[in-house]
This record gives C-alpha cells, sequence and structure tokens, in this order.
C-alpha cells in the first residue's frame, strides 16, 4: 500500500513538473524578441537579372514576382471543401506572372534552379503545372542560365500567339496602354 501512494506521488510530481516546464518553453517562445533586418533586394540575383529582360519582353503587362498561387487560383469552388482545396497551394508561390493591364493572370514563369532537381521539389513541380494548367493558365519554366533576351522574348511570344485566351487579354492590356 505504501508502495502504491509512493508510485502515484512520484507520478503526480513528475506530471506537474512536465506541465510547467511545458508551459515556461511556450511561455519564453512567445515573449522572444526576434529581430529582423530590410533585405538589399527582394529578388536573387538571378531573378533580379530575369525580371529585368521580361519588363522589356513583355512591354504593356504587369509582372508580379514570387506570386503566391492563392493570388491566382480560386480556390473557392461550389462542391469541394474550399480549405483543404486552399492547404493544397497554401505557401506555394510561382517566380512571376505576367497579368493585364487589369491585374488578369496571363502567364506563369518558373526559373528552374538545382533545387528543382530534388525530389520533394520535382513532385511538387509537378503539380503546381497541373493545377496552374487545369486553371487555364500558360505556365513557361526557364532552367537558370540557360536563358537570354532573345530565348525569354521568343517563348512569351510563342505563348501569347498559341493560347487565345492569353492572346486577346494581351492585347486588351497593350491597347488600354496606347489609349
Amino acid at each position: 500500500m505504501l508502495m502504491e501512494i509512493i508510485i502515484v506521488f512520484l507520478i503526480i510530481t513528475i506530471t506537474i513538473i512536465i506541465i510547467k516546464t511545458n508551459k515556461n518553453t511556450v511561455k519564453n517562445y512567445a515573449n522572444k524578441k526576434y529581430k529582423y533586418t530590410k533585405k538589399e533586394c527582394v529578388m536573387t540575383q538571378n531573378e533580379l537579372n530575369f525580371y529585368e529582360t521580361l519588363c522589356k519582353a513583355v512591354d504593356g503587362c504587369k509582372i508580379i514576382p514570387q506570386a503566391h498561387l492563392s493570388m491566382f487560383l480560386n480556390h473557392e469552388i461550389k462542391g469541394q471543401n474550399w480549405s483543404g482545396a486552399f492547404s493544397k497551394i497554401n505557401g506555394k508561390s510561382v517566380d512571376f506572372l505576367i497579368c493585364s493591364n487589369s491585374m488578369k493572370p496571363i502567364v506563369a514563369i518558373e526559373l528552374d534552379d538545382s533545387t528543382h532537381n530534388s525530389p520533394n521539389r520535382q513532385k511538387r513541380d509537378m503539380f503546381v503545372n497541373s493545377i496552374i494548367n487545369n486553371a487555364d493558365i500558360a505556365l513557361l519554366r526557364f532552367e537558370v542560365g540557360k536563358w537570354n533576351d532573345k530565348i525569354i522574348k521568343q517563348k512569351v511570344a510563342q505563348v501569347f500567339q498559341t493560347h487565345a485566351s492569353v492572346n486577346t487579354d494581351f492585347q486588351r492590356s497593350k491597347n488600354a496602354n496606347q489609349d
């Protein structure tokens, strides 16, 4: 009987210690002051170089860097769990999104660097390719180091010519700039 009382007492004591330790850990984490500094640039050097070239190639459109998928893909579709659909795209982005002047999405662009070679990233890329394609948005991929002004202009122009909806949106954007 005495042994059972001692065991129960030890279990209760250990439980109280664990609970207090966890509360202190959570409390310290919440009260921790983190420092942040401003970045020199919101893009990597590769992204910045590409962005500057892209701006010249698609005169008459808006270009959004690091566009989150939830920014341009509607996940609230009748008959599906919107929070489940959102969780699938939350935190995912494309490197650039070309939009009309009225901010309608036209073309998504990904810059593929060495990180795109990992199995997890390839799985993510296949998912992004699929949902962007299903949403009827053109997607262009450029491998880092294997593009120049001419290649960018050529690929973007090809998308504008071959995708009727993209071409219509682009022409509207261009005409709006001329007015």
